[in-house]
């Protein structure tokens, strides 16, 4: 049996494994799911590359939740009350461009032999006095503040934890802060027809690799157990020296949509939380639509000092003309000198957003 058999046989369905040359990412989408573009960042095509996919299918997928109708609303609440719009940012055509898409963490199954030493802190209340000058007199005021108790703690620990999230991809923490996170306790087991309409982002971080971030999810995990466990209301100078045994590593998929806009040569997506409907993204204003507007409004300050001079010039001898055309030169100065804000504005707005 070749190796790509293999692979389908594992997933429960026939993939295709893609590339993509810009962003480096690697993504596998079924068979009769067309993908052409990166999703991850819409700037490259990618090409094929099955030797990037790991034959071990996800064990656990969080399903989707919003349905297109929710999707539809968030994508309207998201893209109004902005000013000089893009014409390609509307919810109806970013709703038509919608895939689904599923993002990778790790989970990490362990048992752990640990000595740990830390300060635990507890809270008390300390009477103290205050003096107050009032009515040509000093008075002392009596005030109650909450103080910290440290006291130094040390003790072993033996414990299995199961299904400990780590991230998977590089960019894991700005995808969970962008999206909102998830709750990871809404799962199910992986299905080949989880993904049948799914485009799913392939690991960047293999489990050597991740590794770091699981010893610092379970440093983080025990610290808040022994704070527990200590009646303790702080923590601090937390040290641990620990083994761990049975390290059991698998996948789980966290459901997204991805669409995009396009704004002049550029292309931007645009993604929404498939548990929660949360979207995430960089609204950039129109740059062209700001440029057309300084120059209609330089056009309109142009026109009025003209008319202003023409009107000062006729009504030399008179008041009304002359008082009128002094009138129409200020405003068109004044229009003038604001004719190019809206293009540099927009300019300096859409440098600072970036990209998401």
């Amino acid at each position: 049996m070749s190796e790509t058999h293999s692979v389908h046989q594992f997933w429960g369905t026939p993939l295709n494994v893609f590339y993509c040359p810009h962003c480096q990412s690697a993504h596998v989408a079924p068979d009769k799911v067309p993908l052409t573009t990166c999703p991850a960042c819409l700037q490259a095509a990618v090409s094929s590359q099955p030797e990037s996919l790991r034959r071990e299918p996800p064990e656990l997928v969080i399903p989707f939740s919003v349905d297109n109708q929710q999707v539809s609303d968030s994508l309207t609440q998201w893209s109004k009350r902005l000013w000089f719009r893009p014409q390609d940012l509307r919810a109806d055509l970013l709703l038509a461009r919608v895939r689904p898409y599923y993002l990778t963490l790790w989970l990490v199954d362990t048992d752990v032999e640990a000595t740990w030493q830390a300060e635990m802190g507890y809270d008390y209340q300390a009477a103290s006095y205050r003096e107050r000058y009032q009515g040509g007199t000093w008075r002392s005021e009596q005030t109650t503040e909450t103080r910290i108790r440290w006291e130094p703690r040390v003790g072993r620990l033996k414990r299995h934890y199961d299904n400990l999230a780590v991230p998977a991809l590089q960019e894991h923490d700005r995808w969970m802060t962008g999206l909102g996170g998830y709750d990871y306790r809404v799962r199910r087991p992986y299905t080949a027809q989880a993904i049948e309409r799914s485009v799913v982002r392939i690991p960047d971080h293999d489990p050597d690799a991740a590794w770091p971030d699981a010893e610092y999810v379970i440093d983080r995990t025990t610290s808040t157990e022994c704070k527990s466990a200590s009646e303790a209301d702080h923590i601090r100078n937390w040290s641990m020296r620990a083994k761990y045994y049975h390290l059991n590593w698998t996948q789980m998929l966290v459901p997204a949509y991805v669409t995009s806009y396009t704004e002049g040569d550029t292309t931007y997506p645009v993604w929404i939380n498939g548990q929660s409907g949360k979207v995430y993204g960089i609204k950039h204003m129109s740059q062209h639509k700001a440029v057309v507007t300084s120059l209609v409004l330089g056009a309109c300050a142009a026109f009025l000092f003209l008319v202003g001079m023409l009107l000062a010039l006729i009504g030399a001898a008179l008041v009304a003309p002359l008082v009128l055309g002094i009138l129409s030169v200020a405003v068109g100065v004044l229009l003038g000198l604001l004719a190019p804000v809206p293009a540099i504005w927009v300019w300096l707005r859409n440098r600072r957003a970036g990209k998401p």
